[in-house]
């Protein structure tokens, strides 16, 4: 039956992966497949919309943006690499590794395919 199955999808924050992924959510749910696209909040604001005939296919799940022990180490409001030099995506990194027990506890309420 079609929206029965339910895939999960975590990007990499940087455009060049989020739109890739976002387009691949759109075939999939193509399929009738229900597609769960998650990222934080800045970054799903910059999506695109789904197209309306597949909207109640695909879900934007917003986990808010770690804060770092020390605030200062990235750029205000900085959730994806585009919006850093560089030099600062390591700590891009660290903070999405934060993300980890959130990702998980949504893994685990949804149990998706």
């Amino acid at each position: 039956m079609a929206g029965k199955m339910h895939v999960v999808m975590l990007p990499w924050s940087a455009f060049g992966h989020m739109i890739p992924f976002f387009h691949l959510a759109i075939a999939i749910a193509k399929a009738g497949i229900r597609v769960s696209l998650v990222s934080t909040p800045r970054n799903i604001q910059r999506l695109l919309k789904p197209p309306p005939n597949l909207s109640s296919l695909i879900k934007f799940v917003e986990l808010p943006f770690p804060v770092m022990e020390n605030g200062s180490i990235l750029p205000e409001g900085a959730e994806a690499t585009v919006d850093m030099p560089f030099e600062k995506i390591q700590y891009l990194k660290a903070a999405l590794d934060l993300l980890q027990h959130p990702f998980k506890q949504y893994v685990a309420d949804t149990s998706p395919d």
